[in-house]
């Protein structure tokens, strides 16, 4: 089995769960993909040499099949892991370092029985819709989608932001805002939500369209379906808006129109105990701790 991993710094409490992950992995015989940066901090982290471990820098090698790519980290590494995967489709575990773990949900209470699980193929596929932006110019090089949202948002506090949104070629609206996002619903709990976007189910065939501190009350979150090609024209005059793909940011410098439509490819997540979103949702969200229930 070829599983690659992707990583970030983590805590010193992590420290006996990551040896005993490489510590499974040897003991199946796993060959061993790592980024050459989280292999540096490992290396200098544990003070150890790992053997049979295979250096990747930003792309995944492509002359051998890789079966899996564990993230570790929080949700963030988990949003880079999956521009790194981008249309190869591997699956990727999550194993959650830091805070939330909205999409990096094995944490240390079931860490040992996840990684056994999956060594041993008991796991299903979760697949999650993508987003695929278009511009003149190319402001995102060679990786034009993301997994939670597109964003459209301000840099300075003294202007709004005036930006026109059309769903094949209908106008919907004018936002005169500090910013739109455009979130899959995947990205539904991420930025969205703090925005006062509503939570859409996973696997929902839609987009979500929420302005940023509109200044028009009249103005909500809306749902569109996915089938739909969207085009964002950006009116402002001010030249200081910031674009965002998940966790890449690009200045806005000529381009005026973006498109954004349903990726041709999706996500796949390792589910290993058939995970009820709502029981995510109840257990990250702290729903039902009301005492009268």
């Amino acid at each position: 089995m070829n599983i690659a991993i992707y990583g970030r710094n983590f805590g010193n409490n992590f420290i006996g769960l990551a040896i005993q992950l490489f510590e499974e992995l040897k003991n199946n015989n796993t060959k061993i993909y790592i980024n050459n940066n989280f292999n540096e901090f490992l290396k200098n982290k544990f003070l150890l040499y790992f053997p049979n471990v295979i250096i990747y820098e930003q792309e995944l090698p492509k002359d051998e099949k890789i079966d899996f790519l564990l993230s570790i980290g929080g949700d963030g590494t988990f949003l880079e892991s999956a521009t790194i995967v981008g249309d190869s489709e591997i699956p990727i575990l999550g194993i959650n370092t830091g805070r939330l773990g909205f999409l990096a949900y094995v944490n240390s209470k079931n860490f040992v029985n996840s990684i056994k699980q999956l060594l041993n193929g008991n796991f299903t596929i979760d697949k999650r819709m993508m987003l695929e932006i278009e511009a003149e110019p190319n402001f995102y090089g060679n990786k034009n989608f993301c997994l939670n949202e597109f964003a459209i948002q301000k840099k300075s506090r003294l202007s709004m932001i005036k930006t026109k949104i059309f769903a094949d070629d209908c106008l919907i609206n004018t936002y005169w805002s500090d910013g739109v996002i455009v979130a899959t619903p995947t990205g539904s709990t991420a930025y969205s939500l703090s925005c006062g976007g509503p939570i859409v189910v996973p696997h929902s065939d839609v987009f979500l369209i929420t302005p940023i501190a509109n200044h028009n009350l009249t103005v909500r979150p809306l749902i569109i379906s996915a089938q739909t090609e969207l085009k964002i024209v950006v009116e402002s005059h001010i030249d200081n808006i910031l674009l965002s793909m998940d966790y890449r940011s690009f200045d806005l410098i000529c381009s005026k129109e973006i498109k954004i439509r349903k990726a041709k490819f999706y996500i796949n997540f390792v589910n290993l105990f058939e995970n009820n979103y709502f029981c995510t949702l109840s257990e990250k969200l702290y729903w039902g701790l009301d005492l009268r229930n």
